[in-house]
């Protein structure tokens, strides 16, 4: 006899509520280290790094309630983009949904702990990325 147990993942979305901060980018990470990046011309690696570092200093996932800000970056004119969505949380899945675009964002939340919040995007063909995100919980008081 077979027993198959299912194990549903549930998270408390009050745990995301407030301003989480990147704190690291494996996606970044690899690609920087990655053959492909060191093949391309150093004129074209520059533009990348300064491109990446925009982002990496200055992306976060702010919740409230049911809305949810974030910034991403314009890699054409290299300056930062205020964004707005609604969230919801169903299983171990955040989604959230881009009002620019009118398109769903996927993520697998691995681990959400009250200071830290660690992510994988799922691709819109059910794929999981293998690179993950990791955001910390920034304290506004200071």
């Amino acid at each position: 006899m077979l027993k198959i147990f299912i194990l549903i993942l549930i998270i408390d979305p009050t745990l995301l509520f407030g301003k989480w901060g990147l704190k690291f980018a494996e996606a970044h990470f690899n690609m920087i280290n990655s053959p492909a990046f060191h093949a391309t011309p150093k004129e074209q690696q520059d533009e990348i790094i300064q491109v990446n570092e925009l982002y990496l200093k200055n992306a976060y996932l702010e919740f409230k309630k049911d809305t949810v800000y974030w910034v991403d970056v314009n890699p054409r004119d290299k300056n930062i983009v205020h964004k707005k969505g609604k969230w919801i949380i169903i299983g171990d899945t955040l989604r959230i949904f881009d009002y620019d675009k009118i398109y769903t964002y996927n993520y697998l939340i691995e681990l959400s702990r009250e200071e830290e919040l660690y992510t994988r995007l799922i691709f819109p063909n059910g794929d999981l990325a293998r690179s993950r995100d990791v955001y910390s919980k920034v304290d506004l008081g200071k």
